[in-house]
């Protein structure tokens, strides 16, 4: 199968044309046939720890000093309701200086892949923090 036509069939199947390229780019020619280039194993095991992990204590009571930064795309389908009105109390919930803070930050025009769907919202988004640790 064509790399090319690949990319294309799941545009036309609605998926966003920013994902269709990255699964497009992890296909490297191997002869007369395409294969995927990254390690399948470790993907399944940082997706495992990903779906293991509760990271709700660290963002209820983040340590001193510390802002953890959630950027949320605009158009992804993977927050639900509850997630989102969670983390929006978070953000607003001032803790005493013992704690650190939660923002909530929503990255316009964007999907699951926010670094390609809207990299300059998220280089705006990023940048100041990235900026402030110096």
């Amino acid at each position: 199968m064509p790399i090319r036509w690949l990319m294309d069939h799941m545009s036309q199947l609605g998926f966003f044309k920013s994902l269709s390229h990255w699964i497009g780019s992890n296909l490297k020619k191997s002869g007369e046939h395409e294969t995927w280039a990254f390690n399948l194993e470790g993907a399944l095991q940082m997706f495992n720890s990903y779906r293991e992990t509760d990271y709700w204590p660290l963002l209820e009571h983040p340590p001193k000093e510390m802002e953890v930064a959630i950027v949320r795309a605009e158009k992804s389908d993977r927050w639900d309701v509850d997630v989102i009105q969670r983390l929006e109390h978070l953000a607003s919930w001032r803790s005493g200086a013992s704690e650190g803070k939660v923002s909530v930050h929503v990255l316009p025009n964007s999907g699951h892949w926010v670094h390609v769907d809207n990299p300059k919202g998220l280089l705006e988004i990023v940048a100041p923090r990235i900026a402030s640790i110096g």
